[in-house]
């Protein structure tokens, strides 16, 4: 990571990638604290809940499987009181993880995995790319589309913003996805706006609102809206992203 070696644990449940406050010290100091840029609004969590307290952001080029990977996102979180600094100081997270697997798909295709590079990487590493390429081959590649979920359907009084149930496609569940409505629009009165929306299990939840005065009816399996899978690179203020949402297990590389 910018031209230091670091020991990493690939965890394939986390979108973000780490080192260590004391290895950050240790060997990258001398750039100077200027390099560390501040994300407040960012707030890790590990799987047990517990906040991850972190000293901020850089962004550094990572060479892994034989490529470099330009400008990628890597906090530097801090050590846990009391103890020595970690024999194993970095994460290595889905952020850069998929990058490298995006290159080497776009460069190889299909033969990829037995590129000079990637034949040779450490077990967890081959593991994690293949865990990239699985669920590449899973995702929906055309927009899906969004219906009202249920048998009444959703009143919408006027005046009033409601956030509807609504079905999609199983491919997109785990992830998040861009909402965005119809060209053609809802029914009178109905407005909805392009938002980022967790999939889970089918269903998602979109904020619609009637800025009419009469009340509408959007009734069951009215198309609201269409989907696209989209990597979240940054969030606004006040957003957090949880590492461990999505499951996954830890290896060493």
């Amino acid at each position: 990571m910018g031209g230091v070696t670091v020991t990493c644990l690939v965890d394939t449940g986390s979108m973000v990638s780490t080192v260590s406050e004391s290895f950050f010290r240790q060997h990258m100091e001398s750039w100077g604290l200027e390099h560390l840029q501040s994300c407040h609004w960012l707030e890790l969590r590990a799987a047990n809940g517990l906040k991850i307290p972190y000293v901020g952001y850089l962004e550094l080029d990572v060479q892994l499987c034989g490529k470099l990977i330009p400008n990628c996102g890597v906090l530097v979180v801090q050590d846990p009181c009391g103890e020595l600094p970690a024999k194993v100081p970095g994460v290595l997270g889905m952020n850069v993880i998929r990058k490298c697997y995006q290159e080497l798909f776009g460069l190889h295709g299909v033969a990829w995995s037995s590129v000079s590079g990637v034949s040779e990487a450490p077990q967890s590493v081959m593991r994690a790319l293949q865990q990239c390429q699985s669920a590449y081959s899973q995702e929906p590649h055309s927009p899906g589309r969004v219906k009202v979920r249920g048998k009444k359907g959703c009143r919408i009084p006027g005046g009033v913003m409601k956030i509807v149930a609504a079905t999609c496609s199983d491919g997109y569940s785990g992830s998040t996805a861009l909402f965005e409505p119809l060209e053609s629009g809802l029914p009178s009165g109905l407005l909805a706006s392009p938002a980022l929306v967790p999939v889970i299990r089918g269903t998602v939840y979109v904020p619609i609102i009637n800025v009419g005065l009469t009340e509408v009816v959007l009734y069951p399996r009215t198309v609201v809206g269409t989907l696209n899978v989209v990597n979240v690179v940054s969030l606004p203020a006040g957003g957090e992203r949880d590492p461990e949402r999505d499951g996954g297990h830890d290896d060493m590389a």
